[in-house]
């Protein structure tokens, strides 16, 4: 599996790139996994219960994470009516005004619409976390030393060897700083308490493997961060007919299955 996952690399590679952003909120000549720089969206402060959403759409499991995998699916195509949905997942929302209801639905909308937003949110659990607001303190030098440390492919845990912080102050502080994205997306209302707890949960639990792990794009066994792998180089608005979609979940789930065992989750296989 990997010398097909080594030709499927270099066959991309060798393809001129045409892919741009699927999301269709993305600005025109964004990349594939462009994402609105706001705060919510770095913080993945979610805002309704994980488990009411797979009860909606009638998933079980791991199925949330499977369909999501492929980040050309959207939420909204396994529902009828994603206006009403987003309606139902925010009205357990009790004592906030008509302005912040509207807030929080209009995010669950766009979770619901956006395929790679959703991914992000749910399952991109290290990408926006503030390393480097502790970056003296955790790594042991300041941010654009270690990012030139990243730039060389090594892990958060090499890194913080080379700047004198020992492995375990490194991991403490980390949770520490995800402990702080679940207490004040709680607190300001902005992050469903279950969910929020939920995400802390999932970071704590891949927090080993992520600090131990080069970059996403340097690491073969990363599920993440090689979209342009997964789909291929494709035009915008690609998949567009039943046919289209069919090949590009194949594709996915091709490389899917060529990912090496390592201590990140491999996503389960979507089954309709």
């Amino acid at each position: 599996m990997r010398r097909a996952l080594a030709i499927c690399l270099l066959a991309v590679a060798l393809t001129p790139a045409r892919a741009r952003a699927h999301d269709t909120l993305a600005p025109p000549g964004a990349s594939h996994n462009w994402l609105p720089d706001e705060e919510w969206v770095n913080r993945h402060w979610i805002p309704f219960d994980e488990q009411a959403l797979k009860l909606e759409l009638g998933l079980e499991g791991r199925d949330l994470h499977a369909y999501l995998y492929n980040d050309h699916r959207t939420l909204a195509a396994l529902t009828d009516d994603p206006q009403a949905l987003a309606d139902r997942l925010v009205a357990p929302w009790q004592g906030i005004t008509d302005a912040h209801r509207a807030l929080l639905r209009e995010r669950t909308l766009r979770i619901l619409t956006q395929g790679h937003l959703a991914q992000h949110m749910f399952f991109h659990v290290f990408h926006g976390a503030a390393l480097h607001m502790a970056s003296h303190e955790l790594l042991g030098m300041d941010a654009p030393s270690y990012h030139h440390h990243r730039e060389e492919q090594l892990s958060y845990v090499e890194i913080a060897r080379r700047g004198g912080v020992p492995a375990e102050r490194l991991e403490t502080g980390m949770q520490a700083l995800f402990e702080l994205d679940r207490r004040e997306g709680v607190e300001r209302l902005e992050s469903w308490p279950s969910e929020a707890g939920r995400m802390l949960e999932r970071r704590n639990a891949w927090l080993d493997c992520w600090l131990q792990s080069p970059p996403p794009g340097d690491d073969p066994a990363n599920p993440y961060g090689k979209n342009r792998f997964l789909h291929g180089a494709h035009a915008v608005g690609w998949p567009a007919t039943a046919a289209q979609r069919r090949t590009d979940d194949l594709r996915v789930d091709r490389f899917r299955r060529a990912l090496p065992k390592s201590c990140w989750p491999i996503p389960p296989r979507w089954s309709p």
